[in-house]
C-alpha cells in the first residue's frame, strides 16, 4: 500500500503536468476560430467544422484512452499513468502536441491559395493528431489525483492547483498575445490576414514554455503503486476490499457511498448501473460548456458586439484568467466550511449574473472588465467543484478512474464540438455586419446562462 502523504514537491510537479495541455486549450478555445476565420478568411460553417472536428477526435480519443490506460500496458516502474502522459506530449518523440499544434495557427504549407475545402483537408489529420495527444494527456493526468491520494480534502487541493496552472497557462498565452499584438499591431485596429504572422510567434511561444513545464512533471512526480491491481478492468472483480472507510468520507452523500463502501472492486462497465454516474456526465458537460462557450466566444464578443481594439482579445482574458486565478487560491479553505454542492450553487449564480450583465454593456465600456472578473469568479468556482465531485465520484475505484474521466470527457468534447457548429451555423451574417453584434450578445447572455441554469439544476437533483 502507497504513502498518500503528498510533499510539496509532488504537488507542485503534478500541476505542472498539464500546463502544455492548458496552453494549448486557451489557444484552441480563444483564438481558433478567430485564425479560421478572420486571418484564413474561413467561412464561419467551415471555421466551425475544423473545431468540430477536434472534439469529435478528442471526445473518441478520451474513453479509448481511459480504458487503455485503465489497463496499464506500460512499465510499473515509470507508471502506468505517467506512460500515457508522456505519449500525449512525446509519441515518436514529437508528432501529437508539440509538433501538430503549431501548424494549426500557420498559413497551409503548399496549399495557402487553395479553396477552403481543401485547406480543410490539410489541417483536420493535424487536429486529430493534435486531440490524441492532448487527450492521452488530459485523462491520465485526471486520473492521477484518486490514484495519489484518498482524502477529499486533499483531492480538492489536487483540483485547485491543477486548476490554478491552468489559469497561470491562461494568464501566459494572453499575456504574450497582448505583447505581440500590441507591439505588431500593423496599424489596424481589427484582425485580419496581416496578423498571421503574430499568430504563429505565439503558438510558438506557447508550445515551447509548455515542453519545458512537462519535463518538470516528469522529473519531479513518482507515480505511486496503486493499492488495487489493474486486473480489475479486465474482469478479475473478486478482490475484496479490507480497507475501512476513512473518516474524510463520513458526510458523504448516499450515491458516493454506492460506490466508495466496501464492496467488490467495480469492472468499467459497472459505471453504467449507477444513476450518479449519469448526473455527474450531465453535470460534467454543462460545466465544461459554460467554460468552454464563454471562452471560444468572448473573442468574438469584444470585436464584434463591443467593437473593442484587437488587443482586448487579450487584455479581457487575462482578466478573466486572473480573478479565476485568486477564485481558485480560495477554493480549498472555504471548501473546508462549506459543502462542495452549496459552493457550485454559488458560483453557478456568479456566472448567471455576469451572463445578464453581457447583453447589457455598451460598445467599448469600461464594464467590461467587472463583466471578466465576475466571470473568472464563477467559471472558476463551478469547475474545481465538478472535478472535485467527480473525483470523489470515483472514491476507491482508481482501477477504473480514467475510464470515468474519459467517459465523462466524451459528453463534454462532443457537445462542445456540435454547440460550436450549431452557432457558426446560425450566424447571421459572414463578416462584421450589425447582426453580429446582437448575435454574440445572445450567445454570451442567453445560450451560456441557460446552459448554467441546467447545470444548476442537475446539481439540485444530486442532493435530493
Amino acid at each position: 500500500e502507497m504513502d498518500r502523504s503528498l510533499t510539496a514537491r509532488q504537488k507542485f510537479a503534478y500541476g505542472v503536468g498539464h500546463v502544455l495541455n492548458d496552453l494549448c486549450a486557451s489557444m484552441w478555445f480563444s483564438y481558433l476560430l478567430v485564425f479560421f476565420h478572420k486571418i484564413l478568411q474561413f467561412s464561419n460553417s467551415m471555421a466551425g467544422n475544423i473545431l468540430l472536428v477536434g472534439q469529435v477526435a478528442d471526445g473518441l480519443a478520451t474513453p479509448f484512452v481511459g480504458y487503455e490506460s485503465d489497463k496499464s500496458y506500460f512499465t510499473c516502474k515509470y507508471g502506468k499513468r505517467k506512460s500515457w502522459h508522456l505519449v500525449g506530449k512525446l509519441h515518436r518523440r514529437t508528432i501529437c502536441v508539440t509538433l501538430t499544434f503549431p501548424l494549426l495557427f500557420m498559413y497551409c504549407i503548399g496549399c495557402n491559395n487553395n479553396p477552403e475545402y481543401a485547406q480543410f483537408v490539410y489541417y483536420a489529420p493535424l487536429v486529430v493528431i493534435f486531440q490524441f495527444g492532448w487527450a492521452s494527456t488530459q485523462i491520465n493526468h485526471l486520473a492521477l489525483i484518486p490514484d495519489l491520494t484518498d482524502n477529499d480534502g486533499d483531492k480538492v487541493m489536487l483540483n485547485a492547483i491543477r486548476y490554478a496552472f491552468t489559469v497561470f497557462s491562461g494568464i501566459v498565452v494572453y499575456a504574450v498575445a497582448w505583447g505581440i499584438l500590441g507591439i505588431q499591431s500593423n496599424g489596424s485596429d481589427e484582425l485580419s490576414p496581416d496578423d498571421a504572422p503574430n499568430f504563429r510567434n505565439l503558438v510558438i511561444c506557447v508550445v515551447g514554455i509548455g515542453v519545458l513545464f512537462s519535463g518538470i512533471f516528469h522529473v519531479g512526480l513518482k507515480e505511486g503503486r496503486l493499492r488495487r491491481p489493474s486486473l480489475v478492468i479486465n474482469g478479475s472483480s473478486n478482490h475484496e476490499r479490507t480497507e475501512s472507510y476513512d473518516h474524510d468520507h463520513e458526510d458523504v452523500s448516499p450515491q458516493y457511498r454506492t460506490v466508495c463502501t466496501n464492496t467488490p472492486a467495480l469492472i468499467w462497465y459497472d459505471w453504467f448501473k449507477k444513476p450518479i454516474f449519469y448526473q455527474m456526465a450531465l453535470l460534467y458537460m454543462c460545466t465544461r460548456l459554460v467554460v468552454n462557450l464563454s471562452q471560444v466566444y468572448l473573442t468574438m464578443f469584444l470585436t464584434d458586439s463591443l467593437h473593442f481594439h484587437k488587443t482586448f482579445i487579450a487584455i479581457v482574458p487575462l482578466v478573466v484568467y486572473v480573478s479565476s486565478f485568486l477564485s481558485a487560491l480560495l477554493v480549498r479553505p472555504i471548501s473546508k466550511l462549506v459543502r462542495q454542492e452549496v459552493m457550485y450553487l454559488v458560483g453557478g449564480l456568479f456566472v448567471i449574473s455576469v451572463n445578464v450583465w453581457a447583453y447589457l454593456i455598451p460598445e467599448k465600456s469600461m464594464q467590461i472588465f467587472g463583466y471578466a472578473i465576475g466571470l473568472g469568479i464563477g467559471t472558476s468556482v463551478v469547475l474545481v467543484m465538478s472535478l472535485s465531485m467527480t473525483a470523489r465520484l470515483i472514491g476507491k475505484e482508481t482501477g477504473t478512474g480514467a475510464f470515468v474521466y474519459g467517459a465523462m470527457s466524451l459528453t463534454d468534447k462532443l457537445s462542445n464540438g456540435v454547440a460550436v457548429v450549431i452557432i457558426q451555423y446560425l450566424n447571421p451574417c459572414k463578416c462584421n455586419c450589425p447582426l453580429c453584434a446582437t448575435y454574440f450578445r445572445i450567445i454570451m447572455s442567453y445560450v451560456i446562462g441557460g446552459i448554467m441554469v441546467l447545470a444548476m439544476a442537475t446539481m439540485i437533483s444530486i442532493m435530493i
